[in-house]
């Protein structure tokens, strides 16, 4: 069984203890030796050979052999006290990462349910109301609409989990290919369309005719999508998302803007932080949507970023990708 980086650390720190009083038991034991001799010599009247038990040359060298030995307990002393104390220090800086990944997983676990067993749950309602046969033909068609999105969302959700489980255990995450970033940019916007006419939110998009770029078209929906859920979910009924596509200098440059929710200080800053969800959790989320853009962004080259002036102020999120090859 593997033992966690703090299990180590202490272990290494108990060792290290145990042979420290180890070393000072057998040197003290020796120095008693040289004290019980020197004693002899002194009892029978020979002080050069109580000199010589205590590693003197004569007895006009004792007071170099004690400035010595004095340095040397001070200096050893001083060097077995920080290399404990900076051991120490590294025991408690693992126990408390372990702490924060353990309160990640559990933020993860509690995120994670809910994203995939509400909508998992509201499929299942909608399924046994449909089973019944007792529904009008407009409430059916209601009903199974609103089933397709759940579904959707269940996807979605999932695609996160495993996609961020690759992340961790693959070293390249993407594979680029030639290809269109405005046809990326439609499509993602296309298969966002359900679930903001649904939420009555209105997508709104500003593209040039074309922009080669050469990019992991899987890799890039997920990004394209996490934004666009993000904005839409965020957006009160009635809302505007706004798309924007540009090409500056070497880079394409694809901003989401919208004017919901916004994010407070706190937000902004932990805003990629993976399985983090703010301190209202009432929307749902994994805490992995924003995590994953910046970490598809990087294994593009690119930069992401966020900007919002406050709770209710909306926000931009901003991406940045290197135009270079596309062939």
């Amino acid at each position: 069984m593997s033992r966690s980086p703090s299990s180590l650390l202490f272990l290494l720190i108990l060792g290290l203890s145990v042979a420290l009083v180890l070393w000072w038991t057998i040197f003290q034991v020796h120095a008693s030796g040289e004290l019980a001799a020197a004693g002899q010599a002194l009892i029978a009247g020979d002080i050069e050979g109580a000199a010589h038990a205590l590693g003197a040359a004569d007895a006009a060298d004792l007071a170099v052999v004690a400035q010595r030995r004095r340095w040397m307990f001070g200096s050893e002393g001083t060097v077995f006290g920080l290399t404990l104390l900076g051991a120490g220090w590294l025991y408690t800086a693992s126990v408390r990462r372990e702490a924060k990944l353990r309160t990640a997983q559990d933020r993860f676990l509690a995120a994670a349910t809910h994203e995939l067993k509400t909508p998992l749950a509201t499929i299942v309602l909608l399924l046994e109301s449909l089973r019944d046969g007792r529904l009008p033909d407009d409430k059916r068609a209601r009903y199974l609409a609103t089933g397709l999105l759940e579904a959707e969302r269940l996807e979605r959700g999932l695609d996160n989990v495993l996609m961020a489980a690759g992340l961790r255990t693959t070293a390249k995450a993407t594979r680029p290919q030639p290809g269109d970033l405005v046809s990326d940019v439609r499509q993602a916007v296309q298969a966002m369309q359900p679930r903001a006419l649904a939420t009555q939110v209105e997508i709104r998009t500003e593209l040039p005719g074309n922009l080669a770029l050469r990019r992991d078209a899987a890799a890039m929906q997920m990004v394209l999508r996490n934004l666009l859920d993000n904005a839409v979910k965020y957006s009160p009924a009635g809302g505007v998302v706004h798309v924007e596509l540009q090409r500056r200098e070497d880079e394409a440059r694809i901003v989401v803007r919208d004017a919901g929710r916004g994010m407070d200080a706190d937000e902004l800053q932990h805003a990629f932080t993976p399985f983090w969800r703010g301190s209202d959790n009432a929307t749902g989320g994994s805490g992995l949507g924003l995590h994953l853009v910046r970490e598809l962004v990087l294994a593009h080259g690119g930069a992401v970023s966020v900007h919002s002036d406050g709770r209710g102020r909306g926000c931009e999120i901003a991406v940045r990708l290197p135009l270079g090859r596309t062939e």
